[in-house]
């Protein structure tokens, strides 16, 4: 008995480890990709391996990323399996790499254009962690092309990819945003392992004013589809009342008072967010 709850735990931190919620948006995004393209769901069996391999992709991202930031992880998120203890180190690099070559070896099973996509998307991810985020600006743009090419994938894998552009540039614009903000919350442990990132850099404050160019574009850009006759009035109705105005109250809290705790809440907001647009898309 003992033994099985032991099991148990360390499954319950290697899934902690993978951040779900990430993977989990990775998987929806994917399929409603894939919807949205085609208007339907024609290839049911190669959209879910395509939904499946985008969130152990993420998941693997997650991973590596943990693996490499527990350094700087020991201050800004000590409670995480590897700065806490409950995971090895290298077990973890261990499992993000059967991640890696499950995620994209899945791609094979659909057609050779998905797999290179995924072969690409591991390369970013790869690149990510250990190169591109130390590059201004470029960290944060590759975080939001990853998430933007989730949807670009479901298009693919209905066969219908320009459908899938809209929802992909709304995806980009929404994640550059968030992960400024993340970069804001956590700009001391950043400090210590020497990232180039936009509040270490500029300040604080112009980071956040940059994040806030972004959320404005999608403020401005998101009722377009409507008047262009591209989306439903359902969409509109639910996008402004619901995604713009979670990004006002956004920006509200961002403009009122920048603390970690106000920007750890933005954060949150932004990542909820994510799923009104998905479902504001849907409709």
């Amino acid at each position: 008995m003992v033994s099985l709850c032991l099991k148990k735990q360390m499954l319950y931190n290697f899934i902690l480890l993978t951040r779900p919620l990430n993977g989990l948006i990775a998987f929806i995004s994917v399929i409603l990709g894939a919807f949205i393209s085609s208007g339907n769901i024609n290839i049911f069996y190669e959209v879910m391996i395509v939904a499946i391999s985008a969130f152990l992709l993420t998941s693997a991202g997650n991973a590596l990323n943990d693996f490499w930031d527990v350094d700087a992880d020991r201050i800004n998120k000590p409670s995480r399996p590897i700065p806490s203890g409950k995971i090895n180190r290298n077990s973890a690099l261990f499992f993000a790499i059967i991640l890696f070559i499950t995620g994209t070896g899945l791609g094979l099973l659909v057609n050779p254009v998905i797999f290179a996509l995924f072969c690409l998307v591991s390369v970013l991810l790869v690149l990510y962690t250990i190169w591109m985020r130390k590059i201004l600006l470029i960290g944060n743009l590759t975080i939001g092309l990853l998430t933007g090419l989730t949807l670009i994938a479901g298009g693919i894998s209905a066969r219908a990819i320009k459908g899938a552009i809209i929802p992909a540039f709304f995806a980009f614009l929404i994640i550059v945003a968030r992960e400024i903000i993340k970069d804001i919350e956590d700009v001391e442990g950043d400090n210590i392992t020497n990232l180039s990132s936009l509040p270490l850099k500029l300040g604080q404050k112009k980071a956040m004013y940059i994040s806030l160019i972004f959320i404005f574009s999608i403020i401005l850009f998101s009722p377009l589809p409507y008047f262009f006759g591209i989306y439903s009035i359902y969409y509109l109705i639910f996008v402004v009342f619901a995604v713009d105005l979670i990004l006002i109250y956004c920006v509200f809290i961002l403009l009122t008072k920048l603390t970690t705790k106000s920007v750890a809440k933005v954060s949150k907001l932004i990542k909820l967010d994510i799923f009104f647009g998905l479902g504001a898309l849907y409709l």
